[in-house]
């Protein structure tokens, strides 16, 4: 088992995650913030699926002076699908914000679309974090002159359909959050090498669900189907696999359509492949402050959480 360790930024403790098991030890830190004035936010999605690549992305960032630190945190979406979601989730979205004034936050660096959807509704419900930057991953990267290696990335697609690589062409989904505003769509197919990629009929605003927000809603049937059709478009055009922005999606896509393989980006970006079949089907590593887990755990739910204890505002540390 490998083990990573982070120190959260927002919450002062440290992290020791094991891979691919996801057990966590957190240790308490120190009761003052440490400023970050530019943080990345990997999403639960990510540190479940994803770990190794976690820690790579951190780095790649962390050395390009992009960031100055990390959190685990949940972005608290998925508490809306929680018994007595709605309080549960504005309680820990009270404490998000606490946590980013505290560590004197101007800028989120988050690699998941649903992440940045709900971090900046979040921020814009109060004065003191409206005027937190909320920016999305893949164009970050691309801005950083990074793109997907022609060569890694068909021959990493061709082992898996079993095609020559020369032959290989990639769709990509379009998440549901990124609709409105394409900067995931925009950043992945900056990433993409030219002449890999061919469009299916409905993408950026016209994308539709992979299904992933239906099973999360105890529709898994429906999820299927969403998902089944996304492999039948991609065969249509003639597509050799489909390439996400999100790892929900990559997941939901992986498990529920057999026509065709799915990556994520940043597996191409690395030549790292995640082990889509055998990750749970529930996450085993989102992370909550300890009042906002102590509220969810009295409602019943069947989603597990761990906690990270709350800064306090303070002097920097």
């Amino acid at each position: 088992m490998e083990q990573y360790q982070f120190e959260d930024a927002l919450t002062g403790t440290t992290v020791t995650c094991g891979f691919p098991q996801l057990e966590a030890v957190v240790t308490p830190g120190s009761d003052e913030p440490r400023r970050c004035t530019s943080l990345f936010f990997p999403g639960c999605s990510f540190i479940n699926y994803g770990l190794p690549l976690v820690q790579a992305v951190y780095s790649t960032l962390a050395d390009a002076g992009r960031v100055d630190g990390i959190s685990l945190l949940c972005c608290g979406k998925i508490l809306s699908y929680e018994p007595d979601g709605d309080t549960v989730r504005a309680s820990f979205e009270d404490q998000l914000r606490d946590g980013l004034v505290a560590a004197q936050v101007e800028r989120v660096v988050a690699a998941c679309p649903n992440c940045v959807m709900a971090l900046r509704a979040a921020l814009a419900a109060d004065e003191r974090t409206a005027p937190i930057e909320v920016v999305a991953l893949p164009t970050v990267l691309a801005d950083l002159g990074y793109r997907i290696d022609d060569e890694a990335a068909r021959g990493m697609v061709a082992r898996e359909a079993a095609l020559d690589p020369a032959d290989v062409k990639v769709c990509v989904h379009d998440s549901c959050p990124d609709r409105d505003t394409g900067e995931f769509a925009d950043g992945l197919r900056a990433l993409l090498p030219d002449g890999l990629m061919v469009e299916t009929d409905h993408i950026r605003k016209r994308s539709y669900c992979c299904g992933s927000l239906l099973r999360a809603a105890g529709k898994p049937f429906v999820a299927d189907a969403m998902a089944q059709r996304h492999g039948e478009e991609a065969q249509a055009v003639e597509a050799s696999a489909i390439v996400t922005a999100c790892m929900s999606c990559s997941f939901q896509l992986t498990v529920s359509q057999s026509t065709v393989p799915v990556f994520h980006y940043l597996e191409l970006l690395y030549d790292w492949r995640i082990n889509w079949e055998g990750a749970d089907l529930y996450m085993k590593l989102r992370f909550l402050f300890d009042d906002a887990l102590g509220a969810v755990e009295g409602t019943g739910g069947s989603r597990a959480f761990a906690a990270l204890d709350a800064l306090t505002a303070g002097e920097d540390s």
